[in-house]
């Protein structure tokens, strides 16, 4: 980690520049970057030269991270990759995880010597209160071990909980155009789309909302266009073992 002059920004006005962020960096990952450096900076004020990752989990099973610095973003992809970390345990608990010394550290060993190779000694983990299904944590990293005591800790929490409201918004817009992309790709793969909605009603004996929406989920799962899918599901609905697309409640 490169050393870090704190930023200047007030305490009060934290709030305001995270809704600034929203403003001129609507796309998550470019805002969970900007975000991650702007919490460093921030945090300097208090624990000295740190670091900041942030990742988000969604519904949709692709975990979004960014971080104030490149080792940084990497530490934060090392915990949704091998699914072990502070941040991961902290998103997924939704309860604050303090690491003192990696040096006597055994959990997360994959993440621990990702942790070691960039030299990091203490680790803060925080949640991230989201909406729905997502989730997310806000980590800081030292070089130093103990890098975070109390006082740390309250700023940290205090960065976390600023930050939740810039990325609830984030996260909205986020929707929004993922749900108009979809209603575009559906516009223009109608057809096809129209056939297997179908051949599912025809198998599960369901409506046709309900088919269209485990169309769209099983495209996500099995991470293929919706169209692909559709023309899979046409191509073999005569076959003696068609495609099925199955969910469980």
């Amino acid at each position: 980690m490169a050393a870090r002059v704190p930023l200047s920004y007030p305490a009060a006005d934290i709030t305001r520049h995270v809704e600034d962020l929203v403003l001129n960096c609507p796309d998550l990952s470019g805002f969970l970057k900007d975000l991650a450096s702007f919490c460093a900076g921030q945090q300097a004020y208090v624990s000295g030269d740190v670091s900041c990752g942030v990742t988000v989990l969604r519904a949709s099973g692709i975990p979004h991270t960014g971080g104030s610095e490149e080792p940084t973003r990497s530490l934060e992809d090392v915990q949704t990759r091998y699914r072990e970390g502070p941040g991961l345990s902290a998103a997924l608990d939704e309860a604050m995880v303090l690491v003192t010394d990696l040096r006597s550290e055994e959990r997360w060993p994959s993440f621990i010597d990702a942790a070691r190779r960039e030299k990091v000694l203490s680790v803060l983990a925080l949640p991230v209160q989201l909406e729905g299904a997502a989730s997310a944590a806000m980590s800081f990293y030292s070089l130093r071990p103990h890098g975070f005591g109390r006082e740390a800790i309250a700023s940290a929490h205090a960065l976390a909980a600023d930050a939740s409201k810039g990325l609830r918004l984030v996260l909205r817009i986020a929707t929004l155009r993922e749900t108009e992309q979809n209603l575009r790709t559906v516009m223009a793969a109608r057809p096809p789309i129209d056939i297997a909605v179908g051949v599912i009603i025809g198998q599960e004996h369901c409506s046709q909302d309900v088919a269209l929406e485990w169309l769209f989920r099983a495209s996500r799962a099995r991470n293929i266009g919706i169209r692909d899918l559709a023309s899979e599901i046409i191509a073999t609905a005569g076959n003696a073992h068609p495609v099925k697309i199955h969910f469980d409640d």
